[in-house]
């Protein structure tokens, strides 16, 4: 079974797998843990839990640029501002919602910047338009089905080892 497939099949995205290689919890953990607690036990969720998901999202940005670029914590918290600050003119200029992979559910775009991360939606790759995107043009990126496989930053440093 391909890896891809596992990680469809158990129920766990690129990002969880992300996540559980810098040591934090697995999907699969979580779910088991939700299915033996009774509705009684069961911890009430605040409606906090997207920005936690985004705070763990950069926690991992900076972790991974301080790991693999060997950047000092303010060098990643100084890059990690400047995505901030590029991301909404990636969502602008992305053309995510033309292309043939993307889904009618998904409300997201510009999954090639660091800060977005891959679809929760979209699993199958039904053919790529990030070449013909203003923005993969203009920053001179290199891959493609960021939705599914990560941004470029995550790409490209996963081609480092």
């Amino acid at each position: 079974m391909k890896r891809r497939e596992f990680f469809e099949k158990s129920g766990c995205g690129l990002f969880t797998v992300m996540l559980a290689h810098f040591g934090l919890t697995s999907c699969k953990k979580e779910e088991e843990a939700a299915m033996t607690e009774t509705p009684a036990q069961a911890p009430v969720q605040a409606p906090v839990e997207e920005a936690v998901e985004e705070m763990s999202r950069i926690d991992m940005v900076k972790k991974m640029l301080i790991e693999k670029k060997g950047m000092t914590e303010e060098e990643a918290a100084a890059m990690i501002d400047d995505f901030e600050k590029m991301l909404p003119m990636v969502q602008e200029k992305c053309i995510c919602k033309t292309c043939p992979t993307y889904v009618a559910e998904e409300t997201v775009n510009g999954f090639c910047h660091p800060l977005v991360g891959t679809s929760e939606i979209i699993t199958e790759e039904n053919g790529c338009d990030c070449g013909k995107c203003p923005v993969y043009l203009e920053k001179g990126m290199k891959n493609g089905y960021y939705c599914t496989r990560g941004s470029e930053m995550e790409l490209e440093m996963a081609k480092m080892g």
